[in-house]
């Protein structure tokens, strides 16, 4: 009896397993008969932004180096590295008295041949009269006229010296070319300097100079006066600019090159910083289909263009994908329906049906 009862059991749990797997079938089969099921959208056009993406180097558009213009030594450095300045704010004092006695002595000069001027022009006048009366000759005119003439060379050359004096004076005093901040200090007081050689580097903040590094197969695609969006990873926001410049030649160690965007500062910029960039290349009105509507196939990449509820599949040439949507180059026309939800489970001349159905 007990066998009996344990076979019965045994055949009314593999009924309902029967039950359960027709179930199953059915719910899978919203292929079956009736087709698979999906959704569909008609194929549209959109404008689409073909772009180039890069990570670039924010470098200062102004970072004079500042040099001595005159030899001497350092008396007094009023700044250390990092501090803000001001365009004319004196930075650095070489000591001015060799330069004070030079003016001195060029003023001194200008004065002596000032005087001896104006003696040797009186003579002349003098000997003017008297050539006319007969009392000089005129070799000995010609003699002083010829030296009035030298002393206004010398005169002339005095003055300059004098002017010379002046500006070698006023380089004593080192002052800043352009509103910034100190970034590197070479001397200390009491160094001896010499005209040429490097004090110090102010790096202005104002305007920033970026460099945009791309491989050198793109460098057909780029042009000056293309649109950039910038973004720095240290401040938020985004900052619109334009290539400015593309050089010529490539990194001799990354092999590529560099597109130039300048900008003004939109405030926590720093040179030597990095900054993600877009560079729109081409604005373009095109075919555009959700992503999940390109399926990907031996054959390549298909969408299945739906037909009185057949799927027929359609191999196409994709542009631009974005985050939702991808560009449709060749293969795809305007308003042609297409399956998306659902377009994976498809083959050629597939059944479909619809929610709506």
């Amino acid at each position: 009896m007990a066998r009996k009862l344990s076979l019965l059991l045994f055949l009314g749990l593999f009924a309902l397993a029967g039950c359960s797997n027709d179930d199953d079938a059915a719910e899978d089969g919203d292929a079956g008969n009736d087709g698979v099921l999906i959704t569909t959208e008609d194929a549209s056009i959109s404008t689409v932004n073909d772009t180039e993406r890069t990570i670039g180097r924010l470098t200062s558009k102004t970072a004079p180096s500042i040099t001595a213009e005159v030899s001497g030594q350092i008396q007094v450095i009023h700044i250390e590295e990092g501090d803000e300045v001001a365009r004319g704010d004196t930075l650095v004092e070489i000591d001015p008295e060799p330069y004070e006695l030079a003016l001195a002595q060029a003023r001194t000069d200008v004065r002596r041949l000032e005087v001896s001027l104006r003696t040797q022009r009186r003579e002349l006048e003098r000997s003017e009269e008297l050539l006319e009366d007969g009392y000089v000759t005129q070799s000995e005119f010609d003699a002083i006229e010829g030296e009035v003439e030298s002393l206004e060379g010398d005169l002339e050359g005095a003055r300059a010296q004098v002017s010379n004096a002046e500006r070698d004076l006023r380089n004593t005093t080192i002052r800043a070319p352009v509103d910034g901040a100190i970034d590197e200090r070479m001397v200390s007081e009491g160094d001896y300097t010499s005209p040429g050689e490097p004090m110090l580097t102010v790096v202005s903040q104002d305007l920033l100079r970026i460099r945009l590094p791309f491989p050198e197969t793109v460098a057909q695609r780029l042009e000056v006066g293309q649109p950039v969006q910038l973004r720095a990873p240290v401040a938020g926001g985004d900052v619109d600019g334009s290539i400015s410049e593309l050089r010529p030649g490539l990194a001799e160690q990354s092999r590529t090159f560099e597109a130039i965007v300048n900008v003004e500062n939109p405030g926590g910029w720093r040179q030597g910083g990095s900054v993600n960039a877009v560079v729109l290349v081409e604005q373009r009105e095109s075919v555009t289909v959700p992503n999940d509507a390109i399926i990907q196939r031996p054959s390549g990449e298909v969408v299945y263009v739906i037909e009185d509820n057949t799927a027929h599949e359609r191999t196409v040439e994709v542009g631009r994908r974005g985050s939702d949507r991808t560009e449709i180059r060749n293969g795809l026309d305007e308003g042609e329906v297409i399956a998306v939800d659902g377009a994976g489970f498809l083959s050629d001349e597939a059944a479909i049906r619809t929610d709506e159905e």
